[in-house]
C-alpha cells in the first residue's frame, strides 16, 4: 500500500504543471487530484457486483485513491466546437454501469486478449474477469491474486499496456516507475 500513497503524490505533483496541448482527444486537467480510497466494505461489495475477487495490488490502490476528482478535457484545436468534459479515470461505484461497454467489447474480443496475455507468459486458463480502470484500459482479473495486468482494447487491437497495475499507471500517466517507492 505504501506504494500507492507514494505514486499518489508523484502523479498529482505532475498534475500541478500539466498544460493542456492543442490537439484531439481527453487530457487532465491542471491540479488534478485524486479522489480519496474506499473502505473495506465498499471494495467489498465492488468485488460482488463485478462478481469475483480483486488482485491484491488493486485492492491496495482502492484503498488508496478511487479516480480523479476533476474531469478531463477535450478541446477543438480548431476552436470550432465547445471544450467537453468527462470523467476518463472510473471511479467506483459511481462507474459500474458506464464501464460496462468495455467489458462487452473485450468479452467480445477475448480470443485477442488471450493471445497477448500468451505472449506476455500469463496463465489466460485462469481469467475471472475484467475491470476498466480508464478510458478503454481494463485490468485482467487472474486466479492468481498476485497477478495484475492491464490490457488496451480497442476492438480486436488489445496489447498488454502494463504487466502489473503500477507499470501500467506508471506508463499512462508517463511516470518514472524508480520514483514510486516501495
Amino acid at each position: 500500500m505504501k506504494h500507492w500513497t507514494s505514486f499518489k503524490n508523484v502523479s498529482e505533483n505532475k498534475f500541478k504543471s500539466l498544460t493542456i496541448q492543442q490537439c484531439w482527444g481527453f487530457q487532465i486537467q491542471k491540479n488534478t487530484k485524486w479522489n480519496v480510497g474506499l473502505s473495506t466494505d465498499e471494495i467489498n461489495k465492488m468485488e460482488t457486483e463485478f462478481g469475483f475477487e480483486f488482485p491484491n495490488d488493486y485492492v491496495h490502490m482502492l484503498e488508496s485513491i478511487n479516480g480523479f476528482n476533476t474531469p478531463h478535457i477535450s478541446i477543438d484545436p480548431e476552436g470550432n466546437e465547445p471544450d467537453e468534459f468527462e470523467r476518463r479515470c472510473y471511479q467506483y461505484p459511481n462507474d459500474l454501469n458506464k464501464t460496462q461497454w468495455l467489458i462487452d467489447e473485450v468479452n467480445q474480443y477475448k480470443n485477442f486478449a488471450i493471445v497477448c496475455l500468451n505472449e506476455s507468459s500469463f496463465n489466460t486458463s485462469s481469467i475471472e474477469g475484467f475491470v476498466p480502470l480508464y478510458g478503454h484500459r481494463a485490468l485482467v482479473v487472474l486466479q492468481d491474486k498476485t497477478k495484475s495486468p492491464v490490457l488496451s482494447i480497442w476492438g480486436n487491437d488489445i496489447i498488454v499496456f502494463g504487466k502489473s497495475l503500477l507499470d501500467y499507471w506508471c506508463n499512462e500517466l508517463e511516470l518514472n516507475i524508480q520514483c514510486i517507492k516501495p
